[in-house]
């Protein structure tokens, strides 16, 4: 093995090194660990390529440099694409709360398309957005505005600018906890369940970031709610009974 290495020429070396970087990329695309919407995959495949098609100068193959080329060419293209897109994307103040509230971590170009398959929409107060027991068909997210969470006819606690509403239904596809009814003039963005799991079996990155956003907004709405209910004043009649 070491003769082996020794006779080889710095030609082959790049060789192998674009040929490992190829496996290497391709093996992280297939397990997850890259995406092939971000840069890191295009950029891969333009080194390995590039390295590859140096390797040829020394025994020079038209078919091998061809394919090269062509990856070198494609992997620009994708690399610039997504550039456009992210220079392109524009969000208003209310698109970058629910982005940093629900999809942290998505690229700006797969936010837009998130986004984009949702639809933004004026609640008035007294809109009733879940009610209490029955199926949830929707998601939302509340940009502005407020509304009172109510289970068992009392108000418990109220939803407002960065909170989502119908995460629990949504993931765990149970009717809803609670009554959610505005209060105040509400600014929100809604995304039709069915439409909205059709769309992340299509985009799985972008699923496995909006689950994962979802899950930790969860956690902290159940977090906040519990405090809440700790804090809340005993009544007299308790009191009484403890007495």
């Amino acid at each position: 093995m070491r003769e082996l290495i020794a006779d080889m020429d710095v030609s082959n070396v790049i060789g192998i090194v674009g040929v490992s970087l190829y496996i290497a990329n391709y093996t992280a695309l297939q397990t997850g660990f890259v995406r092939g919407q971000g840069y890191v995959y295009p950029t891969v495949c333009l080194i390995a390529a590039s390295c590859v098609l140096a390797s040829l100068m020394q025994d020079f193959n038209l078919s091998s440099a061809v394919i090269q080329i062509t990856w070198i060419a494609i992997s620009i293209i994708g690399i610039t694409r997504m550039y456009v897109l992210g220079v392109t994307s524009r969000f208003s103040s209310q698109e970058r709360l629910f982005l940093s509230h629900m999809a942290n971590g998505l690229p700006e170009h797969r936010a837009r398309a998130l986004l984009d398959s949702g639809m933004w929409l004026d609640a008035t107060p007294g809109t009733v957005l879940t009610r209490e027991g029955q199926p949830v068909d929707h998601l939302s997210f509340v940009a502005s505005g407020t509304a009172n969470v109510i289970v068992n006819d009392k108000t418990i606690a109220t939803s407002g600018a960065g909170m989502a509403i119908g995460e629990i239904t949504y993931l765990s596809g149970e009717p809803a906890t609670a009554t959610v009814e505005v209060a105040e003039q509400m600014h929100l963005i809604r995304f039709e369940a069915d439409k909205l799991r059709t769309f992340l079996q299509k985009n799985q990155d972008i699923a496995a970031v909006l689950e994962q956003n979802m899950a930790n907004h969860l956690r902290s709405k159940l977090v906040s709610m519990s405090e809440t209910a700790s804090q809340a004043p005993v009544p007299a009649s308790a009191k009484s009974a403890a007495a």
